[in-house]
């Protein structure tokens, strides 16, 4: 004796697994595509210090920076501490944690220390604390080109 409704109930529930099965790829890429997930766990992504050396960069190398603020305050940095958006730091991609800079943007200049691994958004190699972008005068422009130099 068949049930009735069967039939439909079990193709239901086959494509919901289906569905459910498939938001785990997309979640996925989402979160490997994320500029959010890189922020909080740049670190483990790049192992935390990096295979390059400050010494690669040489002096008054050009580099586009943009800057975060206090969304992102209390957030662990790569180097474990708490983001402080009064503070003066930086984020860089393969920049050992620790590294001094002098970044210098419309005849203002500021030292920054890297704590943190970013920026990830295409076309941008410096992602400045809110602090330290409003010392040079960075946070109208949002973006620019900056000059770096490493301190150590």
């Amino acid at each position: 004796m068949a049930i009735p409704g069967l039939k439909k109930v079990l193709i239901v529930a086959a494509l919901g697994a289906a569905l459910f099965l498939a938001s785990f790829t997309v979640a996925g890429k989402m979160k490997a595509d994320s500029y959010w997930y890189y922020w909080s766990y740049g670190s483990s992504q790049y192992g935390g210090e990096s295979q390059y050396g400050a010494s690669q960069y040489g002096a008054g190398d050009v580099m586009v920076a943009s800057y975060y603020g206090y969304e992102l305050a209390g957030s662990p940095t790569a180097s474990g501490e708490p983001f402080d958006p009064e503070g003066y730091t930086a984020a860089h991609k393969t920049m050992p944690l620790g590294t001094q800079l002098e970044v210098s943007y419309g005849g203002s200049s500021v030292n920054v220390t890297v704590n943190d691994r970013g920026p990830y958004v295409a076309g941008r190699d410096l992602d400045l604390s809110q602090g330290a972008a409003e010392a040079i005068g960075l946070t109208a422009a949002g973006s620019a080109p900056v000059e770096v130099n490493v301190l150590n």
